[in-house]
Order: structure tokens, then C-alpha cells, then sequence
């Protein structure tokens, strides 16, 4: 099956100490279009995922998301960066299924970033449990990564 997702621009979070939260952001630069949205960080170019979500009105959920304490701490205890909340437009075709669509691309980015080693908390705001593999030993390099994360099952 082949999924689009339509990327904005990232939305910078601010300090929301004043209204008693820990961050906020411009919601209105947010679509209300159902998709996925990640929050993370960004310095030097790089971006790095936080936290990875689907919804069916985007800009609603990332508000009640501020509402979150152990996500929002995630957020400001990781390490230095711009905080930032990104949202992709998923984009259906004829005969597509929004809800599975919607569950494959947010499973799709969570296992991206887990095999790339990004500080990833789940839905419940908890780390996701995940195995390290690391290849050493007399082989060409380019045959097998050096470094790979593997998401654990909820029974191991």
C-alpha cells in the first residue's frame, strides 16, 4: 500500500510557565486534518523524535498533549535544542482505510526512529522498551550496521 504524508512547516513550543504548563504553541499554525505529529528537537540541522502520535484532528490533540506532565518533562529534559512540533496531513486514496492509515505511518515513524536511536516515549508517556544489537567482529562494514534498536514485544 502506498501512504503520503503532507509535512507544515514545525511549530515552535514555548515556555508556558505562566498559564501553568510546561509548553504551548501557535495551535493555529497546526491543521485540524487528521495525521500524524511528532514533538522533538532540533539544533544544528539534526532533528531528533520525542514522542510520535496519530489523530484525526492533529491541532486538538497536540493541545490536550500540554495537558500531559510526564510527556511535557520528557520534552524538557532531553537534551539541549529548540523544541518543536511537526504535523503530517495524511493524504487517503480511493479504497484507503483512514484508520489504517493512520496506524501504519505512526508505527512506521515509531520504528524509524527506534532503529535510529532516538529518546522515543511511547503513547502512556513511558520509554519504549527496546533491545540494542551490536555487530562487531571481522566484516566488511557495509554489510551489517554497527548499531541497531529493536522495539521489545510487551511480553519480554
Amino acid at each position: 500500500m502506498k501512504l503520503q504524508v503532507e509535512w507544515s512547516r514545525p511549530v515552535s513550543l514555548k515556555d508556558a510557565s505562566r498559564e501553568n504548563l510546561i509548553y504551548t504553541a501557535d495551535l493555529e499554525k497546526l491543521p485540524s486534518a487528521p495525521g500524524i505529529y511528532m514533538f522533538g528537537r532540533r539544533w544544528r540541522g539534526q532533528f531528533e523524535a520525542l514522542y510520535v502520535g496519530k489523530a484525526i484532528r492533529i491541532r486538538g490533540r497536540v493541545k490536550g498533549h500540554f495537558n500531559n506532565l510526564r510527556l511535557m518533562q520528557h520534552l524538557r529534559n532531553a537534551k539541549n535544542g529548540k523544541r518543536v512540533v511537526l504535523a503530517g496531513k495524511i493524504v487517503t486514496r480511493p479504497g484507503q482505510q483512514l484508520d489504517k492509515c493512520l496506524k501504519l505511518v505512526e508505527r512506521g515513524f515509531i520504528r524509524y526512529f527506534l532503529s535510529e536511536g532516538h529518546d522515543l516515549v511511547n503513547k502512556q508517556g513511558t520509554r519504549l522498551r527496546r533491545h540494542e544489537v551490536a555487530s562487531s567482529g571481522k566484516h566488511p562494514k557495509r554489510f551489517f550496521p554497527r548499531l541497531m534498536y529493536v522495539d521489545k514485544a510487551k511480553s519480554e
